[in-house]
């Protein structure tokens, strides 16, 4: 059994130590005022917890409504970015669907989007592919392939009307 780590042989050499530098007939006064030290001590310190504890509880009643007002808002923030997730996931599904039957090879990438021929005249619709990185700022700007001296992709150009 130990007390304070300090073990039975180690408690025998300090009476001894104590009995001689004290004396025999002031070492049991010594005792008893250091055991009502000792006592006082845990006196203190247990109040000091309860006190502790007693302060925790009351913030924790203060703080019920606030902690409740959150988790509610939090659970409503879940389920919202649940839904708007479910949403993006159908539109996307229904997207490549559709795209399925047009062009395969856009509906496969994910990173095309419908762009129509032409506002004035009804025309089929044309996917472009949008790169996943974009294009270098510091880059000149090259004449389009097309030769009209414009920028636009040739697959946006309005579709020519049969003769």
């Amino acid at each position: 059994m130990e007390f304070l780590g300090v073990g039975p042989a180690e408690l025998i050499v300090i009476l001894v130590v104590a009995l001689v530098f004290v004396g025999p007939e002031r070492l049991p006064k010594l005792a008893a005022d250091i055991a009502r030290v000792i006592r006082e001590i845990r006196k203190y310190t247990g109040s000091l917890a309860a006190e502790f504890n007693e302060v925790i509880q009351d913030f924790e009643k203060d703080t019920h409504s606030e902690k409740t007002a959150w988790k509610e808002i939090g659970e409503g923030l879940t389920g919202a970015a649940k839904s708007i997730t479910d949403a993006v996931r159908d539109a996307r599904t229904e997207a490549r669907g559709a795209a399925a039957g047009d062009t395969p090879a856009a509906a496969t990438t994910g990173d095309a989007l419908p762009v129509a021929a032409s506002a004035d005249a009804p025309a089929p619709t044309v996917w472009v592919d949008i790169p996943s990185t974009p294009p270098d700022a510091d880059a000149p700007a090259s004449p389009a392939p097309n030769g009209s001296g414009s920028l636009a992709s040739p697959a946006v150009q309005p579709a020519e009307e049969p003769r």
